[in-house]
């Protein structure tokens, strides 16, 4: 639309909204925009969902006074009401692009697609080899646009930042990114000056992480996108192409692009996919509640259910049906599918099954049987944990064949009152004039014995134990370790430190190396001597320059991780199995964690197995809560007695996979 400019702050223009065009003044004035327009609610609605949008009441004429904040979300925005072909880029084909690397076709379709966008999100799963495509694409802005090492930042978790450098040495990259975490990342910005070198390139990988808007990380990023020049490359990469809420889409959306979905907040963005009510918390306030997404056209627009529901058939209450939810059935939108096609030019979805000629992976469940002695400490568990999620805790635990325990092993400063033995406390107001000392002072505390340290001004030192006992489960995983002897290659992941503790323990007694990788990221031989952690994970990938070499020089390799800790950005595919000794408790680290050996390269002859061993009940349990990604936080103790009476015959329905 034309604009008119009256100054050199001011402007004139006409503002689609809808089906309206409204004649709107924007005054530029420091940080901020003022938009004066005529009363239109359109136009009002579409001013709230801008950032930073405040009223200001009215001018003469009568017009509404708004102001906006001047930044890249409220330019795009007010750019598209304007006329401006701001989707155009979006929308446009991808050209070719040939690379001097061999790559896979699809690979070449993720570098293509980021090099045309430039502002993007890759949502390819893990092990379709979106680092390499990152790799790929800032070799060639190097290339043909001059890119500077300190030009190119590649930010992430801190194991996908120590994978991706070693990637780096792996493909010869001339191109030598600022590395740094998401942590890092968040103090950088904290710090940020003006004068600071602003990045041409960000890779913000494993970008899932930013999916909470309002976690510093994610604030740190939109910070860092809104001082980047506008023909700069911003690639988020993210392992999961289907998040559990669609919604998670928002924030990342933002940080590629600003502006690009038109919701101004992600709360806006759920109230159009999903039915929301309101609902009792257990402290007795309410909150929204998602009843269901908006993702099927057949679900009724008012409860979320299908037209054959009782809530839709007059003659429900006859048999005892709720009459305040009778109403007619409404078909709803799939708002849910329209999202997606709103991103289809800003996200690249990538599924392994559609672009890599991989085997499926193959399932198999292993159960063995808990002695009665554990069995009734399971029991005493039960009867004994004050709620469940602690009780499902030391179950686990037991299940691996350990239990925390705590040892006193001195004292230390009392934190409460900093070794005083006192504490100030308010006296009541009724008495007051009872206080002895309160004629001669205006003070209303008194000293009293600290309650932490009873007066001592000391606390006792706890250190964390493990008692240990011969689990049911060693043998299997002695047993795997035997059979894959010649392979020399194997990996299993531990829900705890203490599950991590005694799988290396055992390996080495098998005469293993082992490769750790949970809190501590450790190579070790089995004599326990420490090794180059580097040379361990170039062993455990057969795609490596080096692989041939590593493997006469550690013949025996175990990779044993947690999955929170080691379930992203690792290569470990010259290992055909991954053994599941316990589960943690994130469905997004299992999922990740089981591509680390199914991904390109791995030996598709040999394939890949995923073993979960099932020892008491509770293991079925969390397997099944990971399946469902349900929050096993929200689980009460009849849910989990529930779980040791179920059949034995329940096991079968993993052997077909997660």
């Amino acid at each position: 639309m034309a604009s008119t400019n009256t100054n050199a702050n001011e402007e004139r223009v006409t503002l689609r909204c809808g089906k309206y065009l409204v004649k709107c003044t924007l005054t530029y004035l420091g940080s901020r925009i003022y938009v004066a327009f005529p009363f239109n609610r359109t136009m009002i609605a579409e001013i709230k969902s801008m950032q930073g949008a405040k009223w200001h009441g009215f001018d003469t004429p009568p017009r509404k006074i708004w102001s906006i904040t001047i930044c890249r979300r409220n330019a795009f925005r007010l750019a598209f009401m304007q006329g401006e072909k701001v989707y155009t880029n979006y929308d446009a084909d991808i050209p070719p692009y040939i690379s001097e690397r061999t790559l896979y076709d699809h690979q070449l379709e993720m570098a293509a697609f980021s090099l045309a966008r430039r502002k993007c999100i890759l949502a390819g799963e893990a092990g379709t080899g979106k680092s390499l495509v990152a790799i790929e694409v800032m070799e060639y802005i190097k290339k043909h646009e001059g890119l500077n090492n300190s030009e190119a930042w590649y930010v992430g978790p801190n194991n996908g930042v120590r994978a991706v450098s070693r990637e780096l040495i792996k493909w010869n990259s001339t191109v030598k990114p600022l590395m740094m975490t998401y942590n890092a990342l968040t103090t950088k910005i904290q710090h940020w000056q003006k004068e600071a070198v602003v990045p041409k390139v960000v890779i913000l990988d494993e970008s899932s992480k930013l999916k909470n808007a309002t976690a510093q990380r994610s604030q740190a990023a939109m910070h860092l996108i809104e001082n980047m020049a506008t023909d700069s490359y911003v690639i988020l990469m993210t392992g999961t192409p289907s998040p559990k809420a669609p919604t998670d889409w928002w924030s990342q959306s933002e940080i590629a692009c600003p502006g690009f979905l038109k919701e101004g907040h992600v709360s806006v963005l759920k109230k159009r996919l999903s039915i929301i009510e309101e609902r009792e918390s257990a402290s007795g306030g309410m909150y929204p509640h998602i009843v269901t997404w908006l993702d099927d056209e057949t679900k009724c627009a008012v409860c979320g259910e299908l037209q054959a529901h009782p809530n839709h058939d007059e003659d429900a209450t006859i048999f005892g049906g709720d009459d305040s939810k009778i109403h007619n059935y409404h078909p709803s939108v799939n708002e849910v599918h329209l999202l997606y096609k709103r991103l289809k030019g800003l996200v690249d979805i990538r599924l392994k099954a559609d672009c890599l000629d991989l085997p499926e992976k193959v399932y198999r469940v292993v159960k063995v049987m808990p002695t009665q002695e554990v069995l009734r400490a399971a029991k005493l568990i039960k009867a004994k944990a004050p709620r469940a999620i602690t009780a499902l805790t030391l179950l686990r635990e037991l299940s691996d064949g350990f239990q925390y325990t705590e040892e006193v092993v001195g004292e230390t400063t009392c934190t409460e009152c900093g070794g005083s033995g006192e504490l100030l406390e308010d006296i009541p107001e009724r008495d007051l004039l009872a206080a002895q000392d309160f004629s001669a002072s205006n003070s209303t505390k008194t000293e009293i014995p600290c309650y932490c340290c009873d007066g001592k001004g000391v606390v006792p030192l706890y250190k964390r134990a493990t008692d240990s006992y011969v689990s049911p489960k060693d043998d299997v995983f002695i047993d795997f370790l035997d059979e894959y002897n010649d392979v020399g290659r194997f990996i299993v992941w531990g829900g705890f430190t203490g599950t991590i503790d005694r799988l290396v323990g055992m390996a080495h007694q098998q005469g293993w190396h082992t490769l750790r990788y949970d809190k501590l990221v450790e190579g070790q031989a089995p004599d326990g001597s420490i090794v180059s952690v580097d040379d361990l994970l170039d062993a455990m990938d057969n795609s490596h320059p080096r692989y041939k070499e590593l493997q006469e020089t550690f013949p025996r390799v175990c990779f044993v991780g947690n999955p929170d800790a080691g379930g992203m950005a690792l290569t470990l595919h010259s290992s055909p199995i991954a053994l599941y000794y316990s589960n943690s408790f994130n469905g997004e680290s299992r999922i990740q964690s089981e591509d680390r050996g199914h991904r390109i390269g791995m030996n598709k002859e040999k394939g890949f197995m995923i073993v979960d061993l099932i020892h008491l009940k509770s293991d079925l349990l969390v397997l099944e809560n990971l399946k469902k990604k349900k929050k096993l936080q929200n689980m009460t103790l009849d849910v989990l007695d529930d779980a040791f009476t179920c059949s034995d015959t329940d096991i079968e329905r993993y052997e077909k996979g997660l």
